[in-house]
């Protein structure tokens, strides 16, 4: 069979490594969603309470949080202590943020690098994101962003965000 499939690609001047690469391929990517389908993704409750998480993947799932409007899960996994500051002057505190959500609608991260030392996690990264703060919309072009994280109780809380992305003009 495998021999009358060769025959017949050759004929119609089929690469035969490419069909057996394009299948090789096909196969791997069929594996990876099925384990992904099936569970081998956490959930952001699940990073929040993994020490070894990094600070990438804790800035993906509070943004997780915040796309899915979860304001139970957002309070949760805020420090008392938590402040956030943005490029435009504006501030809020943790009663003050979580009283009224940033709208984040998309989000994605680039060139992130972390610092991590005695139960502290730092991060700082380029986000996008389709972002309204107060009814204002901010500009969808990366802006650095920072966040700082502490192990708490066996979970990561956000302690403070520096947001360097201005209102869309």
């Amino acid at each position: 069979m495998v021999g009358a499939v060769r025959l017949a690609a050759r004929r119609e001047g089929y690469d035969c490594h490419m069909i057996r690469y394009t299948l090789v391929l096909t196969v791997l990517l069929l594996i990876l969603g099925a384990s992904t389908a099936s569970g081998a993704t956490k959930s952001p409750d699940q990073v929040f309470q993994a020490k070894a998480s990094s600070g990438l993947a804790l800035m993906t799932a509070y943004s997780q949080l915040l796309v899915a409007k979860d304001k139970a899960a957002v309070a949760s996994l805020l420090c008392n202590a938590f402040q956030i500051q943005r490029a435009d002057g504006s501030y809020a505190n943790r009663a003050q943020y979580l009283s009224k959500l940033p709208d984040l609608r998309a989000f994605s991260f680039a060139n992130a690098t972390q610092a991590r030392s005695n139960g502290i996690v730092t991060v700082r990264m380029e986000a996008m994101a389709t972002l309204f703060v107060n009814g204002a919309m901010y500009s969808p072009e990366a802006a650095p962003q920072m966040a700082v994280f502490r192990w708490l109780n066996k979970r990561w809380l956000l302690v403070a965000q520096g947001n360097f992305n201005l209102p869309a003009s």
